[in-house]
């Protein structure tokens, strides 16, 4: 048998120990080796209910937080210190001075700094007595955007925190310039700051913090929501896990027809991408309300979801963002850039590499598609379909005949129904049958994989090596190219 795989589901942190004698787990480590809450995080946990594997209390952790003195500057300090007492860590508050002189030339003498460098100790003192963390001043000679990331990758950061310029007086292209550079290029999650009060709120344990999660179903939106868990063990957080899906594509995926309002989906449709939303999202751990809500969109995808936030009252909005899209091109259509230019919330950007990978782990399918045509190559599959389950698995037959054929289908049925292997009952699998319309198989596979919701798909192939028409075969190949589940292929025998 040859398998192609689709795309992965399946989440979950991991303790891993690391080469330096730590354990680190998403992304925050402890020096003792051990898994404990912050002292913030001890004193909210209630009685009987476990701490979970929060976050560590390692000194050498840390928060950075980029400063000009600003208003805006100001709520990104608040932010920044409540969030660092909450997760028990220090913060690295930092000035940078950008301009020509001390870019082209040596520094200037001392004295000409000695008023911002004594502000910025002055702020950090402040910060300190009022949130009771350490907070350390960081004068820098260099671009601020530039500074604060080099920062993060030599030291523990697991956080920037950085302000949001409002859109109320600044052209859009304007908003959050730096904030934006520093997403694009952060090695860590970024955090832009638009109001501190919320977060200060959920710090003290006033409420949860309203979260939305902004997910595709890819690995960037699975660090996403890695990393809103880390903040769920610390203090609660009522998450909202949010899919923008554009209602062309996928009411044609489902083979779901009729008029329906621009921009909005189905009933039907509606359900089954909320059935798969909450089966690729899994178990969403730590404390506080989770809900799976799939959205309809006919335009951007970033104005589509900083609307639907800013309507769900979130304090927060969460993306995941991709490290490659460097290109004004590619940037320009960044949905975590368009987050942070039209969200009216704070937002986290998450890179996918900000949080360790993920192990490896054995996936065991719990329902198979299994099509055929009766002929002796595809019947080859069946077999091969059910071995691939456990006891309690489900099989889904499938047959794709013409409209014109209907007053068959009876027949049909029972035809698919004698092709279960006799000791299917035996082993524990439970076996659906399906008899669909549809002159092209491949789009019928298609539509019922989707509807049906399987865990992948096996069918027979005519052998050979290489995805080719020739040596695939026309079907197999269009089915492993438009489905989203793997597709496992039995090369067939004389």
């Amino acid at each position: 048998m040859t398998c192609a795989v689709g795309p992965e589901h399946g989440s979950g942190d991991q303790a891993e120990k690391r080469p330096d004698g730590q354990c680190a787990i998403g992304g925050l480590s402890c020096s003792d080796g051990s898994l404990k809450p912050s002292k913030a995080r001890a004193t909210q946990t209630r009685a009987g209910r476990s701490a979970g594997p929060a976050v560590a209390t390692s000194g050498s952790v840390t928060v950075v937080c980029g400063t000009d003195f600003s208003t805006n500057a100001e709520q990104a300090q608040r932010a920044a210190c409540a969030l660092a007492k909450s997760l028990g860590v220090s913060v690295k508050l930092v000035h940078a001075i950008e301009d020509a002189v001390t870019l082209l030339a040596p520094p200037l003498p001392e004295s000409v700094y000695a008023p911002l460098r004594a502000r910025l100790e002055k702020e950090a003192e402040s910060l300190a007595r009022r949130y009771e963390i350490q907070v350390e001043p960081v004068f820098v000679h260099g671009i601020p955007h530039e500074v604060l990331t080099e920062l993060a990758r030599g030291t523990a950061a697991r956080l920037i925190v950085v302000a949001a310029l409002g859109t109320k007086h600044y052209p859009h292209w304007l908003v959050g310039s730096v904030a934006e550079r520093v997403v694009q290029t952060s090695p860590v999650p970024v955090l832009v700051v638009r109001e501190a009060e919320s977060v200060e709120a959920w710090a003290e344990g006033e409420r949860a913090l309203r979260v939305t999660v902004g997910v595709d179903l890819g690995p960037t939106s699975k660090a996403a929501l890695r990393w809103i868990e880390q903040l769920r063990w610390v203090l609660p957080c009522d998450v909202r896990v949010l899919q923008i899906a554009w209602p062309l594509e996928e009411h044609g995926r489902l083979d779901v027809s009729g008029l329906t309002p621009l921009g909005t989906l189905a009933s039907e449709v509606q359900a089954l991408l909320e059935r798969d939303l909450h089966v690729w999202a899994g178990s969403i751990q730590g404390e506080g309300e989770v809900t799976f809500v799939v959205r309809g969109g006919w335009g951007r995808v970033d104005t589509d979801l900083t609307s639907a936030a800013a309507e769900a009252h979130s304090d927060l909005l969460v993306v995941g963002t991709h490290q490659h899209a460097r290109t004004a091109r590619v940037w320009q259509g960044s949905v975590s850039r368009g987050a942070i230019h039209y969200a009216s919330s704070n937002v986290v950007s998450v890179p996918v590499s900000a949080l360790p990978p993920e192990k490896a782990k054995i996936r065991q399918f719990r329902s198979v598609l299994i099509p055929t045509d009766f002929s002796a190559l595809a019947d080859q599959a069946i077999p091969a379909g059910y071995g691939l389950l456990p006891a309690g698995g489900v099989v889904h037959l499938l047959h794709v005949a013409p409209a014109e054929n209907r007053a068959e289908f009876p027949g049909l049925t029972a035809q698919l129904q004698a092709t279960v292997p006799e000791d299917a009952a035996a082993r524990g699998i439970v076996t659906q049958v399906h008899v669909i319309e549809g002159d092209e198989p491949s789009l019928g596979i298609w539509h019922a994989a989707g509807r049906l919701g399987v865990d992948a798909v096996c069918m027979a192939t005519h052998g050979g090596s290489g995805l080719s028409r020739t040596l695939l075969g026309s079907q197999a190949l269009a089915v492993v190219r438009r489905v989203r589940q793997p597709v496992v292929l039995v090369k067939s025998t004389p």
